[in-house]
């Protein structure tokens, strides 16, 4: 239980920070060059993003465990310090075209600076919350895990929805603005497919967990899985390592599964905000950029997702012991 709070506190936190490093942005970059102001925009979630992968990478898999583990939380590590720099150098440059005050710049730089710095060591501090690997011959997560799954995310959308729909006729009861309640309309769709999409989140974290222990969270381990069970490839692998690999074949399905209710209901909700913000009369470059690119993220993603899931069970059902 602990874990799945500090989890959702991860959630909230990074959430609260890029909204507020946005809206700072907004505030007092809002006078920069056009060019400036996208890239600080761009940035903005990034600083806070970019940590959070690596505090994750270092909470969910131990580093320790083999050589491809380090080398991947290293390579992870120095992208994100990379983005970092360029991210610094671009709030600086907005705050020249701006002529903000010195603190705006400082600010950001030191905040995305912090949080890098405290990622792994507040990762470790994660990992150390987590119990023992389980018994990897105990059965792979299944039915019953996905028909509990599935009441809980629907159970959460039924009882957004059931609120909203309260708030909004009550509304409709005490005001005839129009414009204001198709406004508060489409925030509590946005507010109920955002909340539906953290319960598919959360109720898939006992699938997350069995397929890190599959490789004994052992990050490069599991990439080799990755590789011959999702991509096809053929790589050699001792006898321990073919039994997770079956292991990891057999989870992998339910996992990506999950993954696109959850990015298909993330999706939704950010729909309902570039509504909104159309109806507004808000709905600049930027915002239409980012739309344009979800659209090209799930063009891409969900054959992608098919095709491993169907590559994942092939492969388990070839390697099943006999």
């Amino acid at each position: 239980m602990i874990r799945v709070l500090l989890y959702i506190a991860t959630i909230v936190v990074a959430t609260a920070l890029s909204l507020g490093g946005g809206l700072l942005v907004a505030l007092e970059l809002g006078s920069a060059a056009h060019g400036w102001l996208v890239a600080a925009a761009v940035c903005t979630p990034l600083v806070v993003m970019g940590p959070v992968l690596v505090g994750a990478l270092a909470g969910y898999y131990d580093h320790r465990s083999s050589p491809e583990s380090q080398r991947s939380l290293f390579r992870v590590s120095a992208v994100v310090a990379a983005v970092d720099v360029v991210a610094a150098v671009v709030f600086v440059l907005a705050a020249l075209s701006a002529q903000a005050p010195l603190w705006v710049p400082v600010l950001l730089v030191v905040g995305a600076g912090v949080l890098l710095a405290v990622a792994r060591p507040l990762g470790a501090l994660f990992r150390g919350t987590e119990a023992p690997i389980s018994d990897l011959s105990d059965d792979v997560p299944g039915v019953g895990l996905v028909r509990r799954a599935i009441r809980s995310i629907a159970t959460t959308f039924v009882i957004a929805a059931v609120v909203c729909t309260i708030g909004v006729t009550l509304l409709a009861a005490f005001s005839d603005r129009g414009g204001a309640l198709l406004q508060v309309v489409l925030l509590g769709g946005q507010l109920t497919f955002t909340a539906t999409a953290m319960a598919a989140i959360v109720v898939a974290l006992p699938l997350n967990r069995a397929l890190r222990d599959s490789g004994g969270r052992d990050l490069g381990r599991l990439q080799r899985y990755a590789k011959v069970v999702l991509r096809g490839k053929e790589l050699p692998l001792d006898e321990a390592d073919r039994a997770g690999a079956v292991r990891y074949a057999r989870i992998v399905p339910l996992a990506l599964q999950f993954q696109l209710v959850f990015t298909g209901l993330l999706y939704i909700a950010i729909a309902f905000q570039f509504v909104s913000s159309a109806v507004r009369g808000d709905l600049g470059l930027l915002p239409v950029v980012f739309l344009v690119a979800m659209v090209v993220v799930l063009a891409w993603a969900i054959p992608l997702s098919i095709r491993r899931i169907g590559r994942a069970r092939r492969y388990a059902e070839q390697h099943r012991p006999t």
